[in-house]
């Protein structure tokens, strides 16, 4: 969508959640209201488009397995689930209601609960409007780490349609390890994406990935980054969460949020080791300059060497039998896939036949 004044202001939020001692662990309450305030504030201070780092809501994991502790593990897994967001549900519902007061885009990284599917969990990017709308969500595609005790792996379809048209351009975004999916970080290129919402935990140790990843992508896709990575100062930190934690190391958090720009320059930020609302302005005609000579969606292209497949569809873990193709333990598309392979054996042997009788005609 056309703006006609291409100057816009956007916020990185390098904050963190509220958490508490074990056995309670997380306060999603207080965690909703901590990211209502700081949507008020960077909506008063004129942000048009304010980014939280990823799965922020109600906490990222920063914990993972210990087997000399096994049984709060357990306990803190099923206290996560129930701690999570539901996308609709009374969390979005506030979030929307936040981003239409502040006039303003709100991208939230969630721990998202599945509706439908039982102790399903994911790692999702949730996109509202200043219209008070969800506009979708995207679920990251591959999991790291620690994640995968927790989040199911994102689907095709409406996952992978979520750069979206606004009036503040083209809006998308990517968690942490997503950006060295390069086929996904590609397929956002060819959407059209202009700002993109980098999401990332914070954790020491990810200075560099952080920095170079977000960078890059904006250098490849001539596009603005909006990066939020979350900070925990000490004293904000739980003193007896589960052992095998980031809270047990010193120095656990660093941040680095701060605002990219389409040649890979910052033009605020990067900030560490405090709590913060990173600002900065954009201005879009510089996408168009900054697309000159490197442009993946034109000139520097060349889709007829190299192009992606990509599932349009989504994909159930239950369908009916009576589904197209059926259903096998190779997927629902399986059954077409063997008919093609037989189709194709079928062309193999009438190009022989051909080729035979072609050498027997030049006899």
């Amino acid at each position: 969508m056309a703006n006609h004044d291409p100057t816009v202001k956007v916020a990185a939020v390098q904050a963190g959640p509220v958490l508490r001692d074990a056995p309670e662990w997380f306060d999603p309450e207080a965690t909703l209201n901590k990211a209502t305030r700081l949507i008020e504030e960077a909506g008063t201070n004129g942000a048009r488009l304010i980014v939280f780092p990823e799965c922020w809501m109600p906490c990222f994991p920063y914990w993972s397995l210990d087997y000399a502790d096994r049984g709060p593990f357990v306990d803190i897994w099923a206290r996560f689930l129930h701690s999570s967001v539901e996308v609709p549900g009374p969390e979005t519902e506030a979030l929307c209601q936040a981003a239409k007061r502040a006039d303003a885009y709100v991208v939230m990284g969630i721990n998202e609960r599945d509706r439908k599917f039982r102790g399903r969990m994911y790692n999702s990017i949730l996109y509202v409007s200043p219209r008070g709308e969800v506009l979708g969500t995207h679920r990251k595609i591959c999991n790291t780490v620690q994640e995968r005790f927790f989040h199911t792996p994102g689907d095709g379809g409406d996952n992978l349609k979520t750069v979206f048209p606004t009036e503040i351009g083209f809006v998308g975004g990517s968690m942490c390890g997503e950006h060295s999916q390069l086929t996904l970080m590609y397929y956002w290129i060819m959407q059209g994406i202009q700002v993109h919402c980098s999401l990332w935990p914070g954790r020491v140790g990810l200075e560099t990935i952080t920095d170079v990843s977000t960078r890059a992508l904006c250098i490849s896709a001539g596009a603005f980054a909006v990066l939020a990575a979350t900070y925990m100062p000490e004293e904000a930190q739980p003193k007896n969460f589960y052992r095998n934690s980031l809270f047990s190391v010193p120095g656990g958090f660093v941040g680095g949020s701060g605002i990219v720009g389409p040649h890979g320059q910052y033009i605020a930020g990067p900030v560490y080791h405090r709590e913060t609302i990173v600002y900065g302005d954009i201005d879009l005609s510089d996408i168009d300059r900054s697309r000159h000579a490197a442009n993946l969606t034109g000139i520097y292209s060349r889709w007829d060497l190299i192009n992606i497949s990509v599932r349009q569809e989504s994909y159930e873990p239950a369908v009916s039998m009576k589904s197209p193709g059926g259903m096998t333990a190779a997927g629902p598309e399986s059954g077409l896939a063997a008919r093609v392979a037989r189709l194709e054996q079928v062309v193999i042997g009438l190009e022989s036949r051909l080729d035979g009788a072609v050498r027997q005609q030049g006899k």
